[in-house]
């Protein structure tokens, strides 16, 4: 009896530390997070290999959200692995880096973009973090964002 005792202990320690393993490692006080998806266009065009970052600003908690645009400009939220972000206001910054063949960089390249030779193809007043004109309200129901960028002003 103490045998199967002593395995079921051991075995609800196991997995509750495997359930953990997949969940929320932002921490106790972490705002909540809510589902947020959307599209980036690029003078009227969905602008696939994109990566989509969201900058806290104000009183908006987080760290941040980001996520990469499939070749249909759609992107989905994430933060710190974990999908969505927390509801408020963000500075919204869209980078778009290319090859000199036109390719896009790889994302999951051992070198930055400009080791590599690929240029920014979005402009600084969305694609650089201090010059960024971008904004975004995150609901606190979550919801869809459009971003429709304009590559000349």
């Amino acid at each position: 009896m103490r045998r199967w005792s002593v395995l079921l202990v051991s075995g609800t320690i196991a997995l509750s530390a495997l359930a953990g393993c997949g969940g929320d490692k932002r921490g106790a006080g972490a705002p909540k997070l809510v589902p947020v998806t959307g599209t980036l266009t690029l003078d009227g065009k969905p602008l696939g290999g994109a990566l989509v970052t969201f900058i806290p600003s104000g009183s908006t908690r987080g760290r941040g959200a980001f996520g990469a645009t499939d070749e249909n400009g759609r992107f989905e939220l994430s933060e710190e692995g974990n999908q969505g972000a927390p509801a408020g206001e963000y500075r919204v910054v869209c980078n778009k880096w290319v090859m000199p063949n036109g390719s896009d960089f790889p994302r999951d390249s051992k070198i930055s973009p400009g080791e590599a030779g690929a240029k920014e193809l979005l402009p600084r007043t969305y694609s650089d973090e201090a010059e960024t004109e971008l904004k975004a309200t995150v609901s606190p129901d979550g919801g869809a964002i459009e971003l429709k960028l304009i590559s000349k002003r």
